[in-house]
């Protein structure tokens, strides 16, 4: 995963936990609150159901003792309009929702308590009137006198047995009398009957939530469309609301704007260290390139920003040195500190190596192993520090006379070896012989003469390094015993 990656996702981990934290608590108080406001609700409801219920009953009441008094029967028979408009004052209630009539068996009005000058007129047809009549108290919605009403009609018994005339207790479905049912809870209420304009607690239309209550108050007359009440506004939920609604908003912004900003601004500043770390990353590989590595670096320093180029460039330097001490390391591993040629490990290597190729493609390969001739002499004679550029100056010409056609190497004390992979044996003993006439001809910064012996060998099937140097170790000792300074082939 790259930097700027892992840096986001630590920079915004606990942000999101803290706003979904947020979220889960303004969710839990908000269905709280709606709960409770819910509750309140149902509390309201079942108190303007009460309060209907009530009403009703009180109309029932009413229109019972009205009608229960013997006095008012006795009137009702006798058409005395004086006696039961003021028997009927008695129960309309101050606000005027009241409207009282009393009628005769036909129908005809006896008295308007509520309107003492109207009577007279008849209301035969009606069907509280006419139930009435029968004996039957009535609780329905009717229209009475051009208002739809809840009217509670009840017979007038004389001796409580034998009717003689009707009362009706009826009450208009105003706003004014709805809103009495609704006073102190916030609520109104909007009732239609079939066939009838609406009537409402309150004026013009109204948007706010609202519950369908049962039409069926009663179960006669005028059947009801819809009865609804409406419930207050929640203001107590608007601040909670706009809170979650900037929760929301802030989590959407925080989603998708901030982690994207963030992971520009991150990516824009930390690329370079991202860079910078997958370079340094490919050195624990187990083959790595060093060189490419450092260009690399050297190639990012320019792009870079200013600590980033510090870094960069200061590991850059330290590749660099590094490859410098590798390569010193690799040739003091591979040189003859006192020849400057490959030195007898580095020699085995190679050997090594040459004989695989042999087995694999059947190339020639030859070996010259070489010996100065008398070397002890010459230390005692003219020092050790003679002899080493004796050494020196013998590595000097096997390494100008075989030039890129071999290896060479000081093989230990004063022999050498010259491995010629692709060289046959009669082209390895020509050279062999070029090499010891130079060596003879050559100028040591010593007065005597110095010469080499040189045993020549060609690798066959089967040979190993070790093995091949053998036989040609065995030319060596020949020539050497042949009187030294001379090429001898070793065993075939």
């Amino acid at each position: 995963m790259k930097l700027y990656w892992k840096v986001l996702i630590t920079a915004m981990l606990p942000l999101f936990l803290v706003l979904g934290l947020g979220m889960y608590q303004v969710n839990r108080s908000v269905r709280i609150h709606e709960e409770s406001v819910a509750e309140e609700n149902r509390l309201k409801v079942s108190l303007l159901r009460f309060r209907l219920s009530s009403f009703l009953k009180e109309m029932q009441k009413t229109a019972s003792i009205l009608g229960a008094s013997g006095d008012a029967a006795r009137a009702v028979e006798g058409a005395d309009t004086d006696y039961l408009t003021a028997w009927g004052k008695l129960f309309l209630d101050g606000g005027g929702t009241y409207r009282i009539l009393f009628t005769d068996l036909d129908g005809t009005v006896l008295s308007r308590p509520h309107d003492p000058f109207r009577f007279g007129d008849s209301l035969r047809s009606h069907p509280a009137v006419r139930s009435a009549a029968e004996g039957r108290d009535v609780a329905a919605f009717y229209e009475i006198e051009g208002f739809f009403s809840i009217v509670c009609a009840a017979p007038v018994k004389l001796y409580g047995e034998i009717p003689v005339g009707t009362v009706m207790v009826a009450a208009p479905v105003s706003p004014a009398l709805l809103a009495s049912f609704v006073s102190g809870t916030g609520l109104d209420l909007l009732v239609e009957p079939e066939g009838y304009p609406p009537a409402a607690s309150f004026d013009g239309t109204c948007g706010r939530s609202f519950l369908s209550l049962d039409p069926e108050l009663v179960h006669e007359g005028i059947p009801m469309k819809r009865v609804l009440v409406f419930f207050p506004d929640d203001l107590a939920i608007t601040p909670l609301t706009e809170l979650h609604s900037n929760l929301v908003i802030a989590v959407g912004f925080f989603f998708i704007a901030l982690p994207l900003g963030l992971f520009l601004m991150l990516r824009r500043h930390l690329r370079p260290y991202a860079r910078l770390m997958e370079n340094l990353l490919h050195l624990s590989d187990k083959d790595a390139d060093l060189p490419g590595v450092r260009e690399r670096l050297e190639a990012e320093d320019g792009n870079a920003r200013n600590e980033v180029s510090a870094v960069t460039a200061a590991v850059a330097r330290i590749l660099k040195m590094l490859e410098e001490k590798i390569a010193l390391l690799e040739w003091t591993s591979r040189t003859d500190a006192l020849t400057q040629v490959n030195n007898r490990l580095h020699l085995d290597r190679v050997l090594q190596r040459e004989i695989g190729c042999i087995e694999r493609e059947d190339p020639p390969l030859s070996v010259l192993i070489l010996d100065l001739d008398h070397f002890k002499d010459v230390n005692d004679t003219f020092g050790h520090q003679a002899g080493d550029g004796v050494l020196r100056k013998t590595a000097g010409i096997l390494s100008s006379v075989v030039g890129g056609r071999g290896s060479v190497g000081r093989w230990g004390g004063e022999e050498f070896l010259v491995i010629l992979p692709g060289t046959g044996l009669d082209n390895a003993f020509l050279l062999a012989e070029e090499i010891r006439c130079e060596v003879e001809r050559g100028d040591f910064g010593i007065t005597r003469y110095v010469t080499v012996s040189i045993g020549v060998a060609q690798a066959v099937a089967g040979d190993t390094p070790v093995s091949l140097v053998r036989r040609a170790d065995v030319g060596l000792y020949r020539a050497k015993a042949g009187g030294r300074n001379r090429t001898v082939l070793g065993e075939r």
